[in-house]
């Protein structure tokens, strides 16, 4: 009985034995694949601040690839059962940075099924054409990994003898393909049939989202039978929606937003895209009506049609969207009341109405949709008196934006209990009187509190309870008193302070000096006095620093080069004194934008240290195809300068705008010739000081000075001929000094009129009516050589009545250009810069113009 007991036990255990070496030879994996992923990790470093990933992890997902083990085992791949070949490689947000080679051991694992290796830093890699060796691939993800180059190789390389091989867009097998997030990728969309061939045929999902393609979208994509999801937002096509992509009756998100579609009227073949969830096109400059076909697609849940030319009134499309989940119709024209049929949506969650022209009065119904967390009905011109507790009944509602919406709120029946979910509230311009009750209560969830432009004259203490704030803004009210030194100490979570244009009057408070994510403080135009508080030096994040406007009587504060963020600063009209004294540190100012300093009492001479580190205004090269603006997390930045003789508010401060106003002081000496280093400057303004010497030749290096006024100072000596190729001028004022000899002509000195030198007795020429004595008249610089431009102009032939009949006729059309351009002057400057102008000599007579691009 023992001798057999004692076998079976045997035979179990050898029956154990080979089970276990036969799974384990199962899934050991080919020693060819383990030597090229341990080769693929070792050509690479790991550096997770140089990565989109938002998780750092405690350990890499690679850490236990060591050799002599089984890679099958190893964290982030997968083997097939059968026959233990690498078919999944998972290596998503692991830090990785270095650049993909054509010879890299990547393209050894060639039974490869999926692969992942989005949000890490490939360094400027391109798309190889050995991508095209995964020939079993279904997914590939390579989303924010900094690729760049062509998307895929010219099409006489991926066809050359019929191989097909060459371009991931030829993956017979690919079922999903997120190449998102590249920016730098480059190139066509590509044919997705060619003959009988579908490339492509079985993908399901496809997102190229912020790649910078040139082209249209091809006719092709409709032949992607089984797709469902489309991402092509931001991807720089341009051309009509081609009417095949209504063949995809799959589709499910389609997504097309920001590109620069020139269709017109809204693409009616999207009509048939009945299984559709997801549909965004805005910012494509679409324009008419919203199509009432739009309806048929009842089952989406997510329509943004935002930025866009979309006019007349909101049809009455949405009865039966019983899954509906957002609707974004802002920033359009839209007109006409809120239709009811968008009130009667059990699960709308986000609703934005904002920047249109929507009129009359808010639907009671409005108040049913009991699941609403977002609602934007700014900037419209609704005519209601309403309670702000109504909105109070919504009882879910995170962010609430009514700010100029036309509307009058009361808050005479505002309780404490109220909104208590509220993160985001904007009640600009609504005609408030009394901040809400529950405001004076704790609150731990509202982090941005806009109250600006209303009728607040109350103090501010009930506000300090407000722990969580980020973004408070009570600008233009009629608050008084002295400002309350708990706003500068919100557990230091304070990133934006605006208390600009009240009637605030005392001293700053010391604990702005703690708000340590403070990004941008404006108090300007209040009754503040005393100093500027040296402990703002702990504001290491500072951007903009505005106290313009106010009492203050303090020197120059040198301390403030040591924030390295700061990028606008305005000292204007206080009586701040004394010398401007060498920095301290030998980089100073490095990201300084803006400083205007004007209308205080500073002396002596300019530290020309200063100018020479002041390195982003000396930066030229800035991309200025598209426009780019000054912005946080809650919006953009906004300031008001003087420039061409205007007091302009900026609404949005354009990144390539750089100005330096140091007007209306009492500072003496030569003007530094360090100032021709800042080769980006906008605006210089030096006027009503008393500088002495010439007029530095070194002006002629900023090639993008639009206004440049040196009046009323002692300057002496000619003005400088070479100026003349400033071509950029606009406004050129050199009055009031003791300029002599003949002013330059050519180019812009023949729109300035003779009030820029007026004040200069031994100035002469045009637009002077003073003669030159001498005989000889300053000719006008020889147009540019052919070895600069691709022209040669040529006067042979002509004699000298011809040139002076051309020379009148030039004159004369140019003093009708620029009439021209004075008129215009204003409307030029709200198209590019998006300005509020105020006239400096008649402010009661306010013109202010607002521009509604993005």
């Amino acid at each position: 009985m023992g001798f057999l007991q004692s076998n079976y036990q045997l035979t179990i255990c050898i029956l154990y034995s080979l089970i276990f070496c036969l799974s384990s030879s199962a899934h050991l994996c080919h020693n060819d694949e383990s030597t090229a992923l341990l080769q693929f990790k070792k050509s690479f470093s790991f550096n997770c601040s140089a990565c989109k990933c938002s998780r750092i992890p405690a350990q890499y997902d690679i850490d236990n690839w060591k050799e002599g083990t089984d890679c099958c085992a190893w964290d982030g791949v997968t083997c097939d059962n059968t026959t233990s070949h690498v078919i999944g490689l998972d290596l998503v947000c692991n830090c990785l940075y270095g650049t993909i080679h054509p010879n890299s051991s990547l393209f050894n694992l060639v039974h490869l099924q999926h692969l992942d290796l989005s949000l890490n830093n490939f360094n400027h890699s391109q798309i190889l054409p050995s991508f095209g060796r995964f020939t079993d691939l279904t997914h590939l993800y390579l989303s924010d990994s900094y690729l760049s180059g062509p998307i895929q190789s010219s099409e006489e390389e991926v066809w050359q003898g019929n191989n097909f091989s060459n371009s991931i867009f030829h993956l017979q097998k690919l079922q999903e393909l997120r190449l998102d997030g590249n920016r730098e990728l480059t190139g066509k969309l590509p044919s997705f049939i060619n003959g009988t061939l579908r490339h492509l045929r079985h993908l399901r999902w496809l997102d190229l989202t912020d790649i910078d393609f040139t082209g249209e979208l091809p006719n092709s994509i409709g032949q992607l039978e089984y797709l469902e999801k489309l991402y092509l937002t931001n991807c720089n096509l341009f051309g009509t929606i081609p009417t095949s992509l209504g063949n995809l009756k799959k589709l499910t998100v389609l997504s097309l937003g920001w590109n620069n579609m020139n269709n017109g009227q809204f693409p009616s073949s999207i009509g048939q895209l009945k299984n559709l969830e997801k549909l965004d096109l805005g910012g494509c400059n679409f324009s008419g009506t919203i199509p009432r076909w739009l309806g048929n697609l009842t089952r989406l849940s997510y329509v943004y049609l935002s930025y866009n030319n979309f006019e007349g009134p909101i049809p009455q499309l949405f009865s039966n969207f019983s899954q509906l989940y957002l609707i974004d119709f802002s920033y359009n024209h839209l007109t006409g009341p809120i239709p009811s049929s968008i009130t009667g949506l059990p699960n709308l969650h986000y609703l934005y109405l904002g920047s249109n022209s929507i009129n009359g009065t808010i639907p009671p119904s409005l108040f049913h949709l009991v699941n609403l967390t977002y609602l934007d009905l700014s900037s419209n011109n609704l005519s209601d008196t309403v309670e702000l507790d109504t909105f109070a009944k919504l009882e879910y509602l995170e962010s609430l934006d009514l700010s100029n919406s036309g509307l009058s709120l009361t808050t005479t029946n505002s309780t404490p209990s109220s909104f208590r979910n509220i993160k985001t509230l904007r009640l600009s311009s609504c005609n408030i009187s009394k901040i809400p009750e529950f405001l004076k209560t704790r609150n731990e969830l509202l982090d941005m509190l806009d109250l600006s432009n209303n009728h607040l004259n109350e103090e501010l203490n009930p506000l300090c309870n407000l722990h969580s704030l980020r973004y408070l803004d009570l600008s233009n009210n009629q608050l008084a008193g002295l400002i309350p030194t708990c706003l500068g100490n919100f557990n230091g979570n304070l990133t934006l302070l605006n208390l600009q244009r009240n009637n605030f009057h005392g001293s700053i408070p010391q604990t702005f000096g703690y708000a340590s994510m403070l990004q941008e403080l404006d108090i300007s135009h209040n009754g503040l006095q005393g100093v500027l508080p040296r402990s703002l030096a702990n504001c290491m994040n500072l951007e903009i620093l505005n106290v313009g406007h106010n009492f203050l009587e303090d020197a120059f504060p040198f301390w403030l080069e040591n924030l390295p963020q700061l990028k606008i600063i305005v000292l204007r009209d206080n009586k701040l004194h004394g010398p401007i004294e060498q920095p301290r540190k030998r980089l100073a100012f490095t990201n300084l934008h803006i400083i205007d300093m004007s209308h205080n009492e500073f002396t002596g001479t300019l530290p020309s240290e200063y100018f020479g580190s002041m390195h982003s205004m000396m930066m030229d090269d800035e991309d200025k195809s598209s426009l780019n603006y000054m912005a946080f997390g809650y919006g953009y930045y906004s300031v008001t300068i003087m420039n061409k003789g205007l007091e302009m508010t900026l609404v949005r401060i354009i990144t390539i705008f750089k100005a330096v106003d140091f007007s209306y002081n009492k500072f003496d000496g030569k003007i530094p010739i360090t100032i021709g280093r800042l080769k980006a400057l906008c605006v210089l303004n030096f006027s009503r000081n008393g500088f002495t010497g010439p007029i530095p030749l070194s002006l002629v290096n900023l090639t993008e000075l639009e206004s440049l006024d040196l009046s009323q100072n002692k300057l002496s000596g000619e003005i400088p001929q070479q100026l003349t190729s400033l071509t950029f001028l606009e406004v050129f004022d050199v009055s009031q000094n003791n300029l002599t000899g003949i002013i330059p002509r050519g180019q812009q000195f023949e729109t300035f009129s003779n009030t820029s030198y007026r004040g200069n007795a031994d100035l002469c020429g045009f637009p002077l009516s003073k003669k030159c004595k001498t005989p000889k008249v300053a000719e006008p610089p020889s147009l540019p050589s052919s070895s600069s431009h691709n022209y040669k102009c040529r006067l042979d032939g002509f004699g000298w009545e011809a040139v002076l009949m051309g020379y009148g006729c030039g004159a004369v059309f140019g003093l009708v250009i620029g009439s021209c351009i004075i008129r215009r002057k204003e409307e030029w400057l709200v198209r590019i810069f998006r300005v509020k102008m105020h006239h400096q000599k008649n402010r009661s007579n306010e013109v202010r113009y607002q521009y509604g691009a993005r």
